[in-house]
């Protein structure tokens, strides 16, 4: 990945445009294209111009500045990276368990060189970075008034394809979205103080289904679910049960414990013969009863 901090996008050339240009046209790298300018002000490129032949949409840039000739008068020249460049953009998602952190994975470049060299743009990702945060905060708060949630599925629907920044000739892509372990990152869809607000979609079905079990089943599904997302709380969690035994072992009935208590007092005949008349009389009620043929 790229470091804003030694890499440059342009630098203007030590050599003459002239020389540029015949060492340009002698290489075979496609890694960077060369911009000159002469004393009007025009500008003219050398070098591959657009998005690059895997960026998944490839559009034809419009031919703002022309090749250079050999014999013009040229004042500046500026050698461009035009190669694909990948960082990564830390983010949280809401989920129904908490704030799940994420990695987004973006490919950017440079389409337009002699734009690039206009503004002045040193440092793409710092740019990129820039545009992804309110990219991701608009389709943040436009799921939100759908009604819909933010996950990887929405994100690489939108921004799986090149977005690109005209006014400064990049584009990027997001190719990726993976889990991540902590770090800093840009909270979406909620603020400081608010808890998880979260709407189910169809993506997220199979969630949906797996907590409507986990509630069927009771506290300790409950207790087992939040251990899984913070393992680092296993005596938090043993503690909590056993001070919780009545809601992981319901008490009997007044009624079902001296009924226990009863049978327990009975000799093995007369169980076998309490037996017998419960089964006649779960027949007669019209219910199935285990082990009578039908």
């Amino acid at each position: 990945m790229s470091d804003d901090s030694a890499e440059r996008l342009y630098y203007r050339t030590a050599r003459s445009p002239r020389w540029e240009i015949v060492g340009h046209r002698w290489s075979a790298s496609r890694d960077w294209a060369l911009v000159l300018r002469d004393a009007t002000g025009e500008y003219f490129v050398l070098g591959r111009r657009g998005d690059p032949d895997d960026a998944g949409g490839y559009v034809p840039m419009p031919d703002e500045a022309a090749a250079p000739p050999l014999r013009g008068h040229y004042t500046d020249g500026f050698r461009v990276d035009v190669t694909e460049h990948v960082d990564t953009r830390a983010i949280g998602l809401p989920t129904v368990y908490g704030t799940e952190s994420v990695e987004l994975w973006v490919s950017w470049w440079v389409h337009d060189p002699v734009r690039v060299v206009r503004t002045k743009t040193v440092h793409g990702w710092h740019v990129i970075r820039t545009y992804l945060t309110t990219a991701l905060r608009h389709l943040a708060e436009t799921q939100a008034v759908a009604g819909n949630g933010l996950g990887a599925p929405e994100i690489m629907q939108h921004l799986g394809v090149p977005q690109r920044l005209e006014e400064a000739g990049l584009s990027y892509r997001v190719f990726d979205v993976r889990l991540r372990d902590n770090g800093e990152e840009l909270l979406l869809g909620q603020g400081e103080n608010e808890g998880v607000r979260y709407s189910w979609t169809t993506s997220r079905r199979g969630e949906y289904e797996f907590c409507l079990q986990a509630l069927h089943a009771g506290p300790a599904s409950l207790a087992a679910l939040w251990l899984l997302r913070h393992p680092d709380q296993v005596r938090q969690v043993l503690d909590w049960a056993v001070d919780h035994q009545d809601l992981l072992s319901p008490p009997l009935t007044d009624w079902q414990e001296e009924l226990a208590s009863l049978l327990g007092t009975l000799t093995d005949q007369e169980r076998k013969e309490i037996s017998y008349l419960l089964r006649d009389r779960i027949s007669a009620l019209g219910r199935p009863v285990p082990g009578m043929a039908d």
